[in-house]
C-alpha cells in the first residue's frame, strides 16, 4: 500500500480530524486517481461464478482504485466474504489503499437475498408512525452494513401527486409534512446517532432531489412543470429535513428536467440550493445513467464527454453505474484547461470525507458469519410482522365484514399475486 517502512500518514491516522486525513489524502493523489474516486463499478465484474476473482479486479480497478461498487448481491455470507476480497485488493494493491464504498438499496429492508422483507413506503406511511420507520431503517443498515454495504440509495422521498407514476409504492405519500417526518426518522435509522458511521450502520442517499414524482402524463423521467414557489413550499421540505435535521451525508438528484433544465446539471439545485442555503456536505450521487442521458436524452449536452462537464460544473461528485461522462473524460477536459482542477478536488474532498466518516479506513472486512447470523433473525421479522400488520388500510368495511368471526377456518386469498411473495 504505503511503501516503506517511513511515517504513517495522517489520513492513515484515526486521531485526525476527518477534514485533516480527507485533504491529506487529497494532497498525495494523481488526477487519475481523482476521477477514479468519482466513479463506479458493479460487483459482478470483479466475480467469477459467485467468487471474487483478482484476475478480473487488476484489470477493471486498476491501481488507480475506485470510487465505489454496488453489492455482490449473493447470500449474506458470500456477499461479506466478496466485499472483504474486494476490499482487501484495494488497500493492499491499489499506489494509496482507498477502500470503496460498497451501496445497496433500502427502501424497504435491504434489498438483497435473503433479507427481511418489510412494507413498501407507501405501507410504511399509513401506519402514521415515524417511530416505527426508524427502527426499520435500523434493522435495515444492520443487516446491509454486516454484509459489507456503507451507503444506501435511500430513502425515496418523492411526493406521491401523480397517480398514473409507476413508482408510487416507493414514496410516503402526498403529503410534504408527513414525508419530512418519515424522511428524518429513517435517515437517522440508516445513519445512526452519528456524526460519523458506525459499523452497524450506513450512508442515506435521499432521492430524487426533486420533485421526481409528478412527471408530466405520469411518465417516469418526463419533465416536471413545477414553478419556484411550489418547489420550495411543497416538494423540498422533506429534502431540506433530510439535509438540515437528519444530516444526510449524500443525495441523488432526479433525472427529469424542471422548466427545461435536468436535475443532474443544475446548479440552482446541486450548489445554490442544497449546499448555499441548506448547508449540505455530504457528497452528490447521480442517479444510474443521468449523466449520459444529458446527451442522449435531454441532449442538453452533444456528446458524453460535455455531459460531464455540464454535470460536475453544476455540483454532481460521482457517476453511476459507469463511467461515461467522468473518468477519461474529465482528464482531458483538465489537460486542455476546459474544466478547473479545483473543480475536481472539490468533489473528490467530499467523496473521501463521507469514506472518512463511514470508517472505511478502519473497518473496511465484514464477517461472513455475522452476516449470516444477523440476515432475516427471528428478530427482525417479528418487527416486518408489525410493520406489516400496522401498514394495514380498511377502505370500506362492507356489511361488517371485520373483525372476522373467531370460529373461521379458513381465508381465501385470490388473484395473481395470492401466493407470490414480491
Amino acid at each position: 500500500m504505503i511503501a516503506g517502512g517511513g511515517v504513517k500518514p495522517k489520513y492513515l491516522d484515526p486521531k485526525a480530524s476527518v477534514d485533516e486525513r480527507a485533504c491529506d489524502l487529497l494532497s498525495r493523489m494523481t488526477l487519475e486517481e481523482k476521477v477514479r474516486q468519482m466513479s463506479m463499478l458493479m460487483s459482478r465484474d470483479v466475480l467469477k461464478d459467485g467468487r471474487f476473482s483478482a484476475a478480473l479486479a487488476e484489470r477493471v480497478i486498476t491501481r488507480e482504485g475506485i470510487g465505489c461498487l454496488f453489492e455482490p448481491w449473493l447470500d449474506p455470507a458470500s456477499s461479506a466474504r466478496a466485499v472483504s476480497e474486494i476490499q482487501k485488493h484495494l488497500i493492499h494493491k491499489s499506489r494509496l489503499g482507498i477502500p470503496a464504498i460498497i451501496m445497496s438499496e433500502c427502501l424497504h429492508g435491504h434489498l438483497a437475498p435473503e433479507a427481511t422483507v418489510f412494507p413498501a413506503a407507501l405501507g410504511l406511511a399509513s401506519t402514521w408512525d415515524p417511530e416505527l420507520a426508524g427502527k426499520i431503517a435500523t434493522v435495515a443498515a444492520l443487516e446491509a452494513s454486516a454484509v459489507g454495504v456503507r451507503q444506501a440509495l435511500s430513502p425515496n422521498l418523492d411526493l406521491g401527486r401523480e397517480p398514473r407514476w409507476g413508482r408510487i409504492e416507493e414514496t410516503y405519500g402526498e403529503d410534504p409534512y408527513l414525508c419530512s417526518c418519515f424522511a428524518v426518522a429513517y435517515i437517522k435509522g440508516l445513519q445512526g446517532a452519528g456524526p460519523g458511521i458506525d459499523n452497524s450502520h450506513v450512508v442515506a442517499t435521499p432521492k430524487h432531489f426533486v420533485a421526481h414524482g409528478s412527471p408530466a402524463g405520469g411518465l417516469n423521467m418526463a419533465p416536471v412543470a413545477v414553478g419556484m414557489r411550489e418547489l420550495k413550499t411543497l416538494y423540498s421540505p422533506p429534502f431540506n429535513a433530510a439535509v438540515t435535521e437528519a444530516g444526510a451525508l449524500s443525495i441523488m438528484p432526479a433525472y427529469h428536467e424542471i422548466d427545461g433544465v435536468p436535475c443532474s446539471k443544475s446548479k440552482l439545485l446541486l450548489t445554490n440550493i442544497l449546499r448555499e442555503e441548506w448547508g449540505f456536505k455530504g457528497y452528490v450521487f447521480s442517479d444510474f445513467q443521468a449523466i449520459e442521458m444529458l446527451a442522449v436524452f435531454q441532449r442538453t449536452a452533444g456528446n458524453f464527454q460535455e455531459a460531464g462537464r455540464q454535470a460536475l460544473e453544476a455540483g454532481m461528485d460521482m457517476e453511476a453505474p459507469e463511467t461515461k461522462g467522468f473518468g477519461k473524460n474529465l482528464l482531458e477536459l483538465v489537460k486542455k484547461d476546459q474544466v478547473a482542477i479545483e473543480t475536481i478536488d472539490r468533489a473528490v474532498l467530499r467523496i473521501l470525507r463521507v469514506k472518512f466518516l463511514a470508517g472505511l479506513f478502519e473497518n473496511p472486512y465484514p464477517d461472513p458469519k455475522r452476516a449470516a447470523t444477523l440476515t432475516n433473525c427471528q428478530k427482525h421479522r417479528r418487527l416486518a410482522r408489525k410493520a406489516a400488520c400496522e401498514s394495514i388500510v380498511l377502505l370500506k368495511n362492507k356489511d361488517g365484514l371485520l373483525p372476522l368471526r373467531r370460529n373461521l377456518r379458513s381465508i381465501a386469498v385470490i388473484g395473481p399475486n395470492a401466493d407470490a411473495i414480491q
